[in-house]
């Protein structure tokens, strides 16, 4: 742990103690908060020793505390295109887990909305994932703690039912159908390969690198399945957002499609399916979790259990 760090230039505010604390022979000559919210706090710092260099430092708590585990169940031995991990510590006892990652870039896909890096976010999907396939098939005793079965998402959607029910009562039993269709989509996916899913696959979390790729950051809820959440989660955002058409959202199910070397209707179909996983996921963040951590999140109940039940209906 550091003793003596220096900070000679901040932008905004001035960097907090268990930041500068991480190093205790390169001084911090510039640190840029890039996020500070109820489970995560983010930090670019440029460092001078012994080669100039800029790192990205995370400090998270509760599931976002999961980032660290992932990297190690997943990224590191699936090989995922992600950040490298640096260092991390943290995370006795209840503690705060702080990671320091490479700093692979500083545009998101939120920031430059393309049609062109949402193309190349597909490209990245689709690699990730067949890339992962390929090296679960070989050795499956990776995906052993991170593997998520029928009986994990119906668990999850239980608890998405109570957590809801228990904050809106005039939302109670809406969640009943959907996961009776979730039950019977997953078991049809049974004999699709399992593969990697990010979890949380959205603009703000693809950063255009170097060398063009589109990278991946944030890994606390990745997880292995065969389901499409990911892909569909990216589509849903745009849309949300008002972007479909400048992203030209409509062609890319079918760039996965060619790309992944399935059908096109299979990948329509599956996106319903992952589309059930995700939401049913993000509602029970919402209720367990967010709506105390980040309390706006509550406003998001009416349309994740509206777009559950029109995803059921199909």
């Amino acid at each position: 742990m550091v003793q003596d760090a220096t900070v000679i230039e901040t932008t905004g505010s001035r960097p907090p103690g268990w930041l500068t604390e991480l190093t205790a022979a390169e001084t911090i000559i510039k640190a840029v908060r890039l996020r500070a919210w109820g489970l995560s706090e983010v930090w670019r710092i440029a460092l001078s020793d012994p080669a100039p260099r800029s790192v990205i430092v995370k400090r998270a708590t509760g599931e976002m505390a999961e980032e660290a585990r992932r990297y190690q169940q997943l990224v590191i031995p699936l090989g995922l295109p992600a950040p490298k991990l640096i260092a991390t510590t943290g995370g006795e006892d209840g503690n705060p887990v702080v990671l320091v990652l490479q700093d692979v870039g500083r545009d998101t896909l939120e920031q430059r909305p393309t049609a062109a890096g949402y193309r190349a976010a597909i490209h990245t999907l689709v690699r990730m994932r067949t890339d992962a396939a390929r090296r679960l098939a070989t050795t499956p005793w990776i995906a052993a703690g991170p593997r998520r079965t029928t009986v994990d998402f119906l668990d999850t959607a239980r608890r998405a039912q109570a957590g809801v029910t228990a904050l809106r009562p005039d939302l109670a039993g809406s969640l009943d159908g959907p996961t009776r269709v979730l039950v019977g989509r997953l078991e049809r996916l049974a004999g699709v390969p399992e593969t990697i899913v990010h979890g949380d696959f959205h603009a703000k979390n693809l950063i255009y690198g170097r060398d063009g790729r589109m990278i991946p950051v944030d890994w606390p809820s990745a997880h292995v399945h065969a389901h499409l959440g990911d892909l569909y989660s990216l589509l849903r955002e745009a849309e949300k957002r008002g972007l479909a058409d400048d992203v030209e959202a409509a062609a890319l199910p079918a760039l996965f499609a060619r790309e992944a070397g399935i059908s096109s209707t299979t990948v329509a179909d599956h996106l319903v399916t992952g589309g059930l996983c995700w939401i049913f996921h993000a509602l029970r963040w919402v209720v367990e979790e967010g709506v105390t951590a980040v309390p706006e999140s509550r406003e998001w109940l009416d349309e994740l259990v509206a777009d559950c039940r029109t995803l059921a209906a199909k």
